[in-house]
C-alpha cells in the first residue's frame, strides 16, 4: 500500500546516528538519582562511571533491550470498541494536549488557572469527540492538593471517558495509586495487565539524566503491563546540541537508555519509542514548537523508532492560535497535515496553546475539525497490479475515454477524498468564511456539548471504590 510520508534521514545517516548513540551510551552514559534503579541496571550488566550516579550501557545491553521489546502494542479501551494497536498499518492515532496551567477564551481572549473541573469538561468533550481517538490529561488540576493531584485527574479520566488515557506519574507511590486505579476499572491488576487502559509518559531529562522519581514510577509501570512512553523532550541548542543530526543521535541515546530501564524492570514489558523534542529559540533561550526546523526534528526520532522496529510517537498534533485565523476547517489543513505525514503511530497536542502552556475547549474541537481533513492525506492508497490496471490504460488508449471505464466507476470514491468531503480540497471548493467564523462555530458547539449533565461512564460501585481509595491518600 502506498501512502504519503516525511522522511529526514537517509539509511547511512540511520546507522551513523545508532552508532554514535551506543557510543554515547557506552562512553558517556546517563546519570541515574534512583539508587534502586541504578542498582538494578548494574546488576544487569550496566557498568559503573566514574561519575557518582553515572552508569555506562554497553552495546549487549542495548540489544538485548531491543530483543525483548515488543514491536506491537496495545493501547485497551474500555469497552474494547476504541482499541489502539500500534503500529497499524497506515493509521495516525491522535489525542489532544497535556499539562496546561490555564484556560483561554479564544474569542474575548480571557485568561484563568486551570481547574479539576476544566480537566473533566476536557475529559468529556475527548470522549465526545469521534476524531480523538485516545485521551490526555489537557490541563492540570491546580487547585487539587498537590500530592493528590495526579492521582484525582486520573480518577477523573476513568469516570469520564472510555477512551484509552495516557498519563504520568512523578513518582513510585503515585505510579502504584494510579495501578490501583486503573484496576478497579479494569477488574484486578492482572485485567488490567492483559488490557492496559492506560499508559504513562515517563520523561529521561535532557541531557542524558534520569530524575529518581520519574524513573523509579517508570519501573513500577513496566512490572504492571503498562505502556511506558519515554517522550524525550530536548531543546536543541540548549539541552542538545543545536545540529539536528546531533539532537537526533542523543534523543536516540536517551530513548535506548529508557528502553533499557523498562527491559530491565521486566523484560517484553511494553514501551513506545517517543520524541517531543524542538529546537530552543537561543535569542531568548525559550523552548520553540514553531520553528520550521521542529518537524523535522520529530521526524527523524520517529525514523529511528522505526529502524528498530518500534511503536512511535512523535507526532504532535495541532495548530494552535492560528485557529483564530480561520474562515473554514479548511483553511487549516496546510498547516495540519504535514505533522500527520512524519513516522508516528500515535500524536498528540490538540487544544493547546501557546506551546502547551495553556488550553481551549475551542481549540480542541477545531483542531478535530482540521484533522479530520487533514488525515485524508495520510490514508493508504492501492498500488497493486488491479489499482495500477495495465488494461485500464490499454483500452482508454484506443478510446481516449477513461470515465466510463468499470476501473474509475469502482474506484473514484476511495481515491478522491473531495468526492465526499469537497472542503479538503486546496482549489476553493465548498463555501469560504471570514477569518475567526471556525472559532464562533465551535464555542457555539461546546457550549452545547458541556450543558449536558455530567455522567460518569463507570458504574457507582466502582465509583465508590475509587472514591474510597483516594480518601485513604488524604
Amino acid at each position: 500500500m502506498a501512502r504519503g510520508r516525511l522522511e529526514f534521514l537517509r539509511s547511512e545517516e540511520i546507522r551513523r546516528i545508532h552508532d554514535t548513540s551506543i557510543r554515547i551510551l557506552e562512553q558517556v552514559g546517563v546519570l541515574v538519582h534512583s539508587k534502586n534503579v541504578l542498582r538494578s541496571l548494574l546488576e544487569n550488566g550496566a557498568t559503573a562511571s566514574d561519575v557518582a550516579g553515572k552508569v555506562l550501557l554497553p552495546e549487549e545491553m542495548v540489544k538485548a533491550a531491543l530483543a525483548s521489546a515488543p514491536k506491537s502494542v496495545l493501547l485497551a479501551s474500555r469497552d474494547k470498541t476504541k482499541d489502539i494497536k500500534i503500529p497499524s498499518k497506515g493509521k495516525l492515532f491522535v489525542c489532544n494536549g497535556g499539562e496546561g496551567i490555564y484556560v483561554r477564551d479564544l474569542l474575548n481572549g480571557t485568561e484563568r488557572p486551570s481547574t479539576l473541573d476544566d480537566y473533566i469538561d476536557f475529559a468529556r468533550l475527548v470522549e465526545a469527540i469521534p476524531q480523538l481517538d485516545y485521551a490526555c490529561g489537557m490541563v492540570g488540576a491546580l487547585d487539587a492538593p498537590l500530592n493528590l493531584k495526579d492521582v484525582l485527574e486520573m480518577k477523573a479520566s476513568l469516570e469520564f471517558t472510555t477512551k484509552h488515557f495516557q498519563g504520568g506519574a512523578s513518582n513510585r507511590e503515585e505510579a502504584r495509586s494510579m495501578i490501583k486505579l486503573a484496576s478497579i476499572v479494569a477488574g484486578g491488576e492482572d485485567e488490567l495487565a492483559k488490557r492496559p487502559i492506560f499508559s504513562c509518559t515517563e520523561c529521561p531529562i535532557s541531557p542524558l539524566t534520569f530524575e529518581s522519581g520519574l524513573a523509579e514510577a517508570q519501573v513500577e509501570f513496566a512490572k504492571a503491563g503498562i505502556p511506558v512512553v519515554a517522550m524525550v523532550a530536548s531543546v536543541a541548542g540548549l539541552t542538545s546540541p543545536v545540529t539536528l543530526s546531533g539532537s537526533i543521535a542523543q534523543v536516540n541515546a536517551e530513548n535506548l537508555a529508557s528502553l533499557v530501564i523498562t527491559q530491565t524492570a521486566k523484560r517484553y514489558a511494553p514501551w513506545i519509542y517517543s520524541s517531543d523534542s524542538v529546537p530552543g529559540n537561543l535569542t531568548t533561550g525559550s523552548i520553540d514548537y514553531g520553528a520550521l526546523e521542529a518537524n523535522l526534528l520529530r521526524t527523524g526520532a520517529g525514523q529511528m523508532g522505526k529502524f528498530y522496529g518500534l511503536p512511535t510517537m512523535v507526532a504532535g498534533i495541532g495548530i494552535e492560535e492560528t485557529s483564530t485565523l480561520l474562515g473554514t476547517p479548511r483553511d487549516g489543513v496546510p498547516y495540519m497535515v504535514v505533522q500527520g505525514l512524519m513516522p508516528s503511530d500515535l500524536g498528540s497536542g490538540m487544544g493547546g496553546l501557546d506551546q502547551a502552556a495553556g488550553a481551549s475547549f475551542e481549540q480542541l474541537l477545531v483542531d478535530a475539525w482540521v484533522w479530520d481533513l487533514a488525515r485524508e492525506f495520510i490514508r493508504e492508497f492501492d498500488a497493486d497490479d488491479s489499482a495500477i490496471s495495465f488494461e485500464t490504460i490499454r483500452d482508454a488508449a484506443l478510446d481516449g475515454n477513461f470515465l466510463a471505464k468499470r476501473h474509475t466507476l469502482s474506484r473514484f470514491k476511495k481515491e478522491f477524498a473531495a468526492i465526499a468531503k469537497p472542503e479538503a480540497g486546496f482549489s476553493g471548493r465548498g463555501s469560504s468564511g471570514s477569518p475567526g467564523d471556525v472559532v464562533k462555530k465551535a464555542k457555539v458547539e461546546v457550549e452545547k456539548m458541556l450543558k449536558r449533565p455530567r455522567r460518569p461512564v463507570v458504574s457507582k460501585g466502582d465509583s465508590k471504590e475509587m472514591n474510597d481509595f483516594v480518601e485513604s491518600l488524604r
